[in-house]
């Protein structure tokens, strides 16, 4: 009866043991999925900042400061720059990440997509999870009031 007992409890083990090991995982992964997920959402929204701080000058000081544009090239060079910097120290990527910048007349967007590698979830298969973020940064000029855009 006794040895009935164990094997019952061995088999329950058996059974409840991955399923508690995958929870646990899924944890610990989630946890870190959304650290480097925020991580890389800072990252992202530095890179739009910093490609929309880049104006052509030739165009402002022409128009006599009525017409405010992005430089594209030094806003697309300053926004990967930044990129570039931040993101090979912030964040551990089963593979270099994807990142599209687009320059508009007075917008900046950056996208990066990515994957993560997973630290305990690998025992139920599952070595990397996708990570993306995308930010927009517009050129801000002049004094403004409260509420005016």
């Amino acid at each position: 009866m006794r040895s009935a007992r164990r094997a019952q409890a061995f088999v329950y083990l058996a059974v409840t043991l991955p399923v508690f090991v995958a929870m646990v995982g899924l944890a610990i992964d989630g946890a870190l999925l959304l650290t480097a997920r925020r991580e890389l959402q800072s990252v992202v929204d530095g890179a739009a900042r910093a490609g929309a701080t880049r104006l052509d000058m030739a165009s402002l000081r022409g128009g006599g400061g009525g017409q405010v544009k992005l430089d594209p090239l030094a806003a697309r060079t300053a926004s990967m720059s930044y990129l570039v910097q931040q993101l090979a120290t912030d964040i551990a990527w089963q593979a270099p990440p994807n990142a599209r910048v687009e320059v508009g007349r007075v917008r900046v967007r950056v996208a990066v997509e990515g994957e993560l590698r997973t630290a305990f979830l690998r025992v139920v298969g599952v070595d990397r999870v996708p990570v993306a973020a995308a930010a927009d940064a517009d050129v801000q000029y002049g004094i403004r009031g409260p509420g005016e855009d």
